[in-house]
């Protein structure tokens, strides 16, 4: 695999809105050389009393970021599925448009593991994650790497 995604803007924006539901509340803001930026809420993050932002929502967006960008560093692979995880929460956060950038570690023939870094829109570190995801049936598509 290569060190940039296979897919361009346009058809990672085209894949929120087809494997997202509607709407998708996550926006895709850039696409770099160290992996894809997304954006999320304010609304759809669930909010726990005392008004900040409850850590199963700041682990969701994290886990579709990671999805998104598997699927951008492979090409459209929806049977994508996260195997295993770990999260840490930094920061408690009130709802705001959060940011999680995603850099993949590796990307295999049959696994792949990334980094999100969820953020504040000021830059500040809330949580950050680590997610593997594996891929069933893929080992046999034509084209795939030897990894």
């Amino acid at each position: 695999m290569g060190d940039r995604p296979v897919l361009g803007p346009a058809e990672i924006r085209e894949l929120i809105t087809e494997y997202l539901p509607d709407p998708p509340g996550v926006d895709l803001l850039d696409v770099g050389p160290g992996g894809l930026v997304f954006a999320a809420g304010p609304a759809g993050l669930a909010v726990r009393p005392g008004g900040t932002v409850s850590g199963p929502a700041l682990f969701g967006f994290a886990d579709v970021a990671g999805y998104l960008t598997v699927n951008a560093y492979l090409g459209r692979t929806p049977s994508a599925m996260l195997t295993s995880s770990s999260i840490s929460f930094l920061e408690a956060t009130e709802p705001e448009r959060l940011h999680a950038r995603v850099a993949p570690e590796r990307i295999g023939r049959r696994t792949a593991v990334v980094s999100a870094r969820v953020e504040s829109p000021e830059g500040c570190p809330v949580a950050l994650a680590t997610l593997h995801f594996a891929f069933p049936g893929r080992r046999n598509r034509p084209g795939a790497d030897a990894r």
